[in-house]
């Protein structure tokens, strides 16, 4: 047991070295990174990959684009936290006595409200890829382009019901519902090996539009680790007599590659004899997903994209369990060894369906994106460099890791003011489940490399005292 939490730990762990991912908001790579995540109609090459397949059609630099581990790997440090370094120290760094002394501060109520609705309001969220290799080779106008893509994704949705920090904060209130419904915990590790193409579909020969170009990715998904509070409607009430009476009624999906755990003990326990880590272990679950896409280009110097990505699931039928626990419950004390002894016979209540399989969806994500090159406007008469401005609206379909139903939208602006001058990269995202965010980053292309730097949070570089979330993204990559 203690080897498999290793062993996911260290996989988790990965959040800190590699980036990439999908769905609405967690496609990570340094370049959109940049650019405030803005990127379904400027993605070009390999980044196109899970973004829009059409786009793969487009002439980029040069014809063959590649990420892989060499020569160096993408590197990702994030931190999402519900307090900044100025609140941390306000509540948790103590004050100066008359004595010289530091000890601890006396919080007021209202301190203790602030700080309850921080730390009871906040996700641990994070959407990680590690492209062991991905390419794309446009061919010609007239055959089109393809993409390949292997790659490992680990990611997280974690929320803590705020009922934890209202008992620590608030203390227990007669007649106050306290509910767990707001709790949902959701980790996956999979891998996809995706087969991307896209081609002219049609010129025309209307002024409104010069040509339309279209897109498919297939994707073959395996899945090695998943857990999901599938629901959980548990809840509990100081009642005026002095008595707690709740109900506890949740449901959680779970499942784990064999290769990681041979069967399930007593209560979904996972016990393992021999475990040893490997590269391709056996999946837990397999499935197949989808992306589409189209892009028309309306003039020398606009295009527009559209583009629904990851439509599919996964059907977890190894190693799998549906975890069920429901039941009444009434806390009078610990008056009796029988009332304790009662108490916790209700909580050892739980069923594990180990036969039964479930299926999740993929992030399924639509994006909408506009690009245009102002430098080419002809109301420009001289601009310095090339400037390309895009704006983009992603929407998730569900909330799945890496996605959300709450709509996002976007504006990024990727200048390249001279050829020996590095490309400057800005944009604000609104939104969301990461809110508002204003993104910075650099690029250089040296002969057959780009290099990429940026974060999606410049404001926690300007403002590192007050900021919560904090980020750096580095990538190279292959052009040939």
């Amino acid at each position: 047991m203690k080897k498999i939490l290793l062993s996911i730990s260290l996989l988790f762990a990965f959040n800190s070295i590699f980036a990439q991912s999908s769905g609405s908001f967690g496609y990570t790579d340094a370049k959109s990174a940049g650019l405030a995540f803005t990127y379904a109609s400027n993605a070009l090459g390999v980044d196109a990959i899970g973004v829009n397949p059409a786009n793969l059609a487009l002439q980029d630099f040069t014809r063959f684009s590649m990420k892989t581990l060499l020569p160096l790997p993408p590197l990702s440090l994030s931190l999402t936290t519900p307090l900044s370094v100025e609140k941390y120290n306000y509540f948790f760094g103590g004050v100066t006595d008359a004595n010289g002394k530091t000890v601890g501060r006396y919080l007021t109520q209202s301190d203790k409200d602030e700080l309850n609705q921080l730390l009871g309001e906040s996700d641990l969220i994070f959407n990680t890829q590690i492209h062991f290799l991905s390419f794309a080779f446009n061919v010609s106008e007239k055959v089109g382009g393809f993409g390949f893509a292997f790659v490992d994704r680990i990611g997280s949705n974690i929320r803590l019901s705020k009922v934890f920090t209202d008992l620590v904060f608030s203390g227990l209130y007669p007649m106050k519902l306290y509910s767990f419904s707001d709790m949902d915990i959701k980790l996956s590790y999979t891998r996809e090996m995706s087969f991307s193409y896209g081609r002219k579909i049609v010129d025309f020969d209307d002024k409104f539009i010069q040509s339309l170009y279209g897109g498919l990715a297939v994707k073959f998904v395996r899945g090695y680790y998943y857990l999901s509070t599938a629901k959980n409607n548990s809840y509990f009430k100081l009642e005026n007599d002095n008595v707690i009476r709740g109900k506890w009624d949740y449901e959680i999906y779970h499942a784990l590659s064999p290769s990681f755990a041979k069967n399930y003990g007593k209560d979904s326990i996972v016990s393992v004899d021999n475990f040893s880590f490997s590269l391709f272990p056996e999946p837990a679950g397999t499935g197949m997903g989808f992306d589409l896409g189209l892009t028309a280009i309306l003039s020398n110097q606009m295009r527009v994209s559209l583009a629904v990505t990851d439509i599919g699931s996964i059907t977890w039928d190894k190693n799998q369990a549906i975890i069920k626990g429901s039941g009444d419950f009434t806390f009078e004390g610990y008056s009796s060894k029988d009332q304790i002894d009662s108490l916790k016979d209700k909580f050892k209540q739980v069923t594990s369906d180990l036969k039964s399989s479930f299926t999740t969806s993929l992030p399924t994500a639509l994006r909408l994106g506009v690009s245009y090159r102002l430098d080419q406007a002809p109301f420009i008469s001289k601009f310095p460099g090339r400037m390309l401005v895009s704006f983009d609206y992603n929407q998730g379909f569900n909330n799945e890791i890496g996605n959300s139903t709450k709509p996002r939208f976007s504006l990024g602006i990727d200048w390249k003011p001279g050829n020996w001058i590095p490309t400057v990269r800005t944009g604000i995202s609104l939104g969301g489940k990461l809110g508002f965010r204003w993104g910075f980053g650099l690029g250089i292309m040296a002969g057959p490399f780009d290099f990429n730097i940026a974060t999606s949070n410049f404001d926690s570089i300007v403002s590192q005292n007050t900021a919560t979330k904090l980020n750096l993204y580095l990538e190279t990559k292959w052009r040939f």
